[in-house]
């Protein structure tokens, strides 16, 4: 995998266009981030499997909580780089398999959820395309419905490249009723996305809405 700076400045590229694209697809039918320590009691005594320790993000940028693994602790940045705020996270060096996630929300889109499948629809593609597919292969990825936490919405995995390097692509874009869409992505090297099932779980499916 190259290294972490040429991975994130090629990741955010990419995401850059993403947000392009959602805002452009939603147009068509605050400052700084503050970490805490999760909340245990809400999570009830049934809830499987126990969730390891976290770092928790207040995002006030984009009007959302997130949460990072902390075992062994992920770097974590609020990016203007691409001129639309982006949260990344991304694995240590001396992790395997070596990941980064990006976080994107759009606070001033509407979108209904008659309209949703089109806008993430439209968004998976364009990232694919920044990853290196072309259109014509962009419009054959499975786009799947998918639910994480509060969030519905769908996404779409792809295999793509990142400088010259084969990687694994995971694209989504959801939204909770009522609340404005937000869209999220990971990459890691070609062959591992499924390794990272649990460290996916454990970041989607606590996001919250500040």
């Amino acid at each position: 995998m190259m290294p972490a700076s040429r991975r994130r400045a090629r990741l955010l590229a990419c995401a850059g266009g993403l947000g392009l694209v959602v805002s452009a697809a939603l147009a068509n039918p605050a400052a700084g981030f503050e970490p805490r320590q999760p909340d245990r009691q809400a999570r009830g005594p049934a809830a499987k499997p126990a969730l390891r320790h976290m770092q928790v993000y207040r995002i006030k940028e984009l009007g959302l909580e997130l949460w990072v693994e902390n075992q062994p602790p992920w770097e974590a940045q609020l990016s203007h780089a691409t001129g639309r705020p982006t949260f990344v996270a991304e694995s240590p060096q001396s992790y395997h398999p070596p990941t980064v996630m990006t976080y994107m929300s759009f606070q001033k889109e509407k979108v209904a959820a008659g309209d949703l499948r089109d806008t993430a629809s439209a968004a998976i593609r364009r990232a694919s395309q920044n990853f290196g597919l072309s259109v014509d292969w962009s419009y054959g990825i499975p786009i799947r419905e998918a639910h994480y936490g509060v969030l519905d919405g769908y996404e779409g995995s792809f295999e793509g490249k990142a400088d010259g390097t084969v990687v694994d692509v995971l694209v989504f874009v959801g939204q909770a009723p009522g609340k404005f869409p937000v869209a999220f992505s990971v990459y890691t090297v070609r062959g591992k996305m499924s390794s990272l099932s649990e460290q996916i779980r454990r970041a989607w499916t606590n996001v919250k809405y500040l």
